[in-house]
């Protein structure tokens, strides 16, 4: 699918994406060599997906990306978001999901959340209508995180999670359509005495209109290279610590740290937050204060031992001069 104006939208967000995603690089996710017609998928499609679709008036399905396996992180109910990391300028041009935006939808996706003006007039991020096998529909907002470095699906992602008990290690495929009935933006209208986000649809500037996806889903755990059904997976760059199964770690080891390392590692900032990744304090507090923290806390730990063998040491030649 060609998402028209993807040279004119990398150009008009060079210099943002440049600021903000720094000197870091890894690979992203790659198009599959080949691949089957949206009807030959494997597990076939339903009547009520293909009614669906019909409904809409939507163009046919392509495939643009796939992630093997599912993160804790994606569907974990407190923290379920699909994300795609891909870090770097060259990694996020690479990445399939790139060339799916227009201009106009890219400036959606990487839009900040301003939550200064009040009150609110839209939600930041471009909302997208992913159906699953069973045709159900779902509202996705989908953000350009510069803290993850990478596009983030989330709002009505745990209600697919739920609906299709989708959990970890199992693999998500994404196939792209377009519709001109779908919405592709939440704004804040007035509903009674209450503002309330509502659906609406925007141009976007592509003739076959808004983004739609096809969220298909398989439990068993195929070759992460080659799937069973003649295409490549097209693989995410996983993120380097799972939230979920690092959090109780980096907690009990935040607790043992002392306060100057805490002011340290949190670049002068009181409120640390101890369940930072990494990458995260790179991202926020810059790679100088963080190699600077790291490396106090190593010259620390090395004393503390020093101090400790030398103390053993002691310990065993009073021990020895006791003896007659």
């Amino acid at each position: 699918m060609e998402g028209g104006g993807l040279s004119a939208a990398a150009a008009a967000t060079k210099k943002k994406r440049k600021k903000k995603n720094g000197s870091g690089c890894s690979a992203g996710a790659s198009r599959p060599r080949a691949v089957v017609p949206f009807d030959q998928v494997r597990g076939g499609i339903s009547v009520a997906l293909r009614e669906r679709l019909g409904a809409l008036g939507a163009t046919a399905p392509t495939y643009v990306v796939g992630k093997w396996p599912l993160e804790m992180s994606d569907v974990h109910r407190n923290q379920a978001r699909l994300l795609f990391s891909c870090k770097g300028e060259a990694a996020l041009q690479r990445c399939p999901l790139t060339a799916c935006f227009t201009e106009q939808e890219t400036e959606f996706v990487w839009e900040e959340d301003d939550r200064s003006s009040r009150p609110r007039t839209k939600i930041a991020g471009l909302l997208v209508t992913a159906l699953d096998r069973d045709g159900r529909s779902y509202n996705l907002v989908c953000r350009y995180l510069t803290s993850n470095f990478g596009y983030r699906f989330k709002t009505e992602w745990k209600k697919l999670v739920e609906d299709n008990g989708l959990s970890k290690g199992m693999r998500v495929e994404l196939w792209a359509f377009r519709s001109r009935q779908l919405p592709n933006r939440y704004e804040f209208e007035l509903v009674g005495s209450d503002r309330v986000p509502v659906p609406v649809r925007k141009e976007i500037g592509h003739p076959d209109g808004s983004l739609g996806l096809v969220v298909l889903h398989y439990d068993d755990e195929l070759d992460p290279e080659h799937g069973d059904d003649g295409h490549v997976e097209a693989m995410p760059v996983q993120e380097t610590e799972t939230e979920m199964e690092t959090t109780g770690q980096m907690k009990s080891e935040a607790a043992a740290v002392a306060p100057e390392e805490k002011l340290l590692t949190s670049g002068g900032a009181a409120c640390a937050e101890p369940t930072m990744t990494r990458e995260e304090m790179v991202a926020r507090f810059g790679l100088k204060m963080f190699l600077a923290a790291a490396g106090l806390i190593m010259l620390k730990r090395r004393h503390s031992e020093t101090q400790t063998s030398k103390k053993r040491r002691e310990h065993e030649e009073d021990e020895q001069h006791k003896l007659p």
